[in-house]
């Protein structure tokens, strides 16, 4: 009995120790993330610093941020496939396929939204050994082939994705490669932006006339940069504090020669743009992940310069008449102008 209350004892410890660990180390990443974030803080207050403005030279930069629903997906999967020869190996995998293109048809997918494509095929060789009279050699010989093939799957609902990844695993389809996001014309986008931006650089003028600087006498010069960023680039990992069991994997009376090895993979999450360098910002609730469009634009006022005024002198030449009389008398003749 005296036995059973000191495990208790210890093993109470223990749970209080390692608790005390994880909470401790959860303080410490706290603790890490909040400098990290005052550093940056102060970096981007650092930035926001006033630009002279002379009564001859003008600049404003100006960045507008625009978040876009995808209005297209594709995920794309690898698929691999092993067997003796070439002709089972295609004859495997291409039943997993066609069994996941069912699938997803069911769920709504155009068959023609379903693109399979080829990546390799190559024979898979294992050594054997070869008995000679006073040796032994190893040489390789071919044992089999492995099979490689992209499915790429495109789809108009976000949502979709979840069912596009559920049917693939039915059918042993394990590796997502990646989700391309598509949006039609952004061009559209690009003169919405332009057209705002615009329009925000004359409330600026008019905010610059207030305090006695008129612009309309400023000669312009404009320029503009575009650029498109995609949620594939804006995934960050990290660690998590959590670990998962796995005890449950196991049947009742199976047993481990040794533990079970555990690989701790980074998690990931969507972290978009964020919106500290922009001074317009369109759609700003982001909920899915989201196409990023990003303008800048800089324009310079500058005075005019006087026009030199020319200065130019006329000589007039006075004219004067003179009659001669039929006596041989020179007269002048007064004419009225």
């Amino acid at each position: 009995m005296k036995n059973l209350l000191s495990f208790i004892l210890l093993f109470a410890v223990t749970l209080s120790v390692y608790g005390q660990i994880n909470v401790d180390n959860y303080r410490q990443i706290e603790y890490k993330n909040w400098n990290s974030n005052q550093v940056q803080i102060k970096h981007q207050l650092n930035q926001l610093k006033a630009q002279w403005a002379t009564s001859d030279n003008i600049s404003m930069d100006l960045n507008l941020l625009m978040n876009v629903e995808a209005t297209g997906y594709a995920a794309i999967f690898n698929v691999r496939q092993i067997a003796k020869t070439s002709l089972d190996v295609n004859t495997l995998l291409n039943e997993r396929i066609e069994a996941f293109k069912k699938g997803l048809i069911a769920n709504g997918i155009g068959a023609s939204d379903i693109v399979v494509e080829v990546i390799s095929q190559v024979p898979i060789y294992g050594l054997s050994n070869f008995k000679k009279i006073f040796s032994k050699s190893q040489n390789e010989v071919p044992i089999g082939f492995e099979l490689h093939k992209n499915i790429t799957v495109v789809f108009t609902k976000y949502d979709l994705l979840n069912d596009v990844v559920f049917e693939a695993s039915k059918h042993e389809i394990y590796d997502l490669v990646k989700v391309d996001y598509f949006a039609e014309n952004p061009y559209q986008y690009y003169d919405t932006m332009r057209q705002i931006l615009t329009s925000y650089i004359d409330k600026l003028e008019k905010r610059y006339g207030e305090v006695g600087l008129e612009l309309d006498s400023f000669d312009r010069m404009l320029s503009e940069k575009t650029s498109a960023v995609y949620p594939i680039s804006r995934y960050t990992s990290y660690s998590g504090l959590t670990r998962m069991s796995y005890d449950e994997l196991l049947d009742k009376n199976q047993e481990l020669i040794s533990g079970v090895r555990t690989v701790v993979s980074p998690s990931m999450y969507y972290d978009y743009l964020p919106f500290d360098n922009f001074d317009v910002i369109l759609h700003p609730k982001v909920i899915k992940p989201s196409i990023q469009y990003t303008m800048n634009m800089k324009i310079t006022f500058t005075k005019k310069k006087p026009t030199a005024v020319k200065t130019i002198t006329k000589t007039e030449v006075e004219k004067k008449f003179f009659m001669i009389t039929d006596d041989g008398q020179v007269k002048l003749i007064d004419v009225i102008k």
